[in-house]
């Protein structure tokens, strides 16, 4: 081999080399750029929910206190990436919501004689509030979403979730708390603090 011929390949693999480095750095630039947009997409997503939070609780003359006390810690755990958990606790108020609205309802007690149970649990609250029309097909089945998040976090680990159904379930969560608050207030004229 001449030393032209040496010098030829020499420049050849040099060449692939930088084609090879060009390509990891473009392919790394491109993931970096999605990582950002992800990362932007998922700011504004956590923004819009803790704005709406904070919305809730300042603009809002029909929460009691306890719900307003529990959304603003709900709000503390959006800044601190605990989206389940945030998830859980609001589950948690719905719950107390529709409990103080059907509790002393004849007929949903009727229904849990009916079916056995002394303690009724928060899929039958839920239940019964679709059935009694409270809650549309759609926002049903999104409070479902948090009702199964809740129950996971309560049992398991590190529990992950798609940003898009703790986004879409949040929002309807926050929007059935209005709804209950005011029914309760129109149904029983106030607002009463669940009994346990």
């Amino acid at each position: 081999m001449t030393k032209d011929d040496f010098l030829a390949m020499l420049g050849v693999v040099a060449g692939l080399v930088i084609l090879w480095l060009w390509y990891q750095l473009d392919k790394k630039t491109s993931k970096i750029l999605q990582l950002e947009a992800e990362i932007q997409e998922n700011k504004h997503i956590t923004e819009d929910i803790k704005r709406r939070l904070k919305d809730l609780v300042a603009n809002s003359t029909e929460l009691d206190e306890d719900v307003a006390k529990e959304l603003i810690q709900i709000s503390a755990l959006f800044e601190i990436k605990q989206e389940t958990k945030a998830i859980a606790g609001l589950a948690k108020i719905i719950e107390n919501l529709l409990r103080r609205l059907y509790d002393d309802d004849p007929k949903f007690k009727e229904k849990m004689t009916r079916s056995k149970k002394d303690t009724p649990s928060f899929a039958d609250y839920l239940d019964y509030a679709k059935d009694d029309k409270v809650i549309n097909p759609e926002d049903y089945h999104l409070i479902s979403v948090l009702r199964l998040i809740r129950n996971e976090e309560s049992h398991e680990l590190n529990i992950i979730k798609e940003r898009s159904r703790i986004t879409a379930s949040f929002i309807a969560g926050l929007a059935f708390i209005i709804t209950l608050t005011n029914l309760i207030r129109s149904r029983l004229g106030f607002i009463r603090p669940a009994t346990t």
